[in-house]
């Protein structure tokens, strides 16, 4: 049990330090963090301050739909929430705070390292199976209970989330989170977790 948290731990930490890279070189990111930055931007708050907001509605979403069926050891995405939001804060405002990637072709490859990054994150939180991702885990219910694919339900919260970002921006005039990183992003994000589950975790029991 010690190990599976210790890798979740350092999945989140690696999530959420790739998602403030993927900001920080501003040639977009995945429709959710972009929402979450044009929203955060808007209302005024910091964006991993918003990211707790965001990604705890969906936590409390799950245990809204499983009620007595709700896991106890599900309990742990608070920690999912609080820590991600936190390191997302640490890195945008702290670490990165005073550091500009001003050449495009670096923006680029910053973009595409913290999408592989974020991508092995991701894998390792999941191979542990000790909890779902708030966001997914709440998806995966509803999908299962109006009859539907995580994936077809998935990319139907992605187009809302990417016209919300693209209505706040205009209305607003916030900085476009939605750009060719976006596009990338799709592209090799989840071909990347592909990746890292077949090469890195294969072998690996955690």
């Amino acid at each position: 049990m010690l190990k599976k948290i210790t890798f979740t731990l350092m999945g989140i930490v690696l999530v959420y330090a790739a998602v403030a890279f993927a900001m920080k070189a501003g040639i977009g990111v995945l429709p959710v963090d972009a929402a979450i930055a044009t929203i955060a931007d808007v209302i005024n708050i910091k964006v991993g301050t918003f990211s707790m907001l965001f990604h705890g509605s969906f936590f409390v979403g799950q245990i809204i739909i499983e009620k007595k069926n709700f896991r106890k050891t599900e309990l742990l995405q608070i920690l999912y929430v609080t820590l991600g939001g936190s390191v997302l804060n640490f890195f945008l405002y702290t670490v990165l705070a005073d550091v500009s990637f001003a050449v495009y072709p670096v923006r680029l490859i910053v973009s595409v390292v913290a999408f592989l990054v974020g991508a092995f994150g991701c894998v390792m939180v999941l191979e542990t199976h000790l909890m779902r991702t708030p966001m997914e885990g709440c998806i995966q219910l509803i999908a299962e209970r109006i009859g539907t694919t995580m994936g077809k339900l998935r990319q139907k919260i992605d187009i809302v989330l990417v016209i919300i970002s693209v209505v706040l921006t205009l209305i607003f005039g916030t900085d476009w989170t939605l750009r060719e990183g976006t596009i990338i992003a799709a592209l090799i994000f989840g071909p990347a977790m592909d990746f890292w589950k077949r090469t890195v975790f294969a072998k690996k029991r955690m």
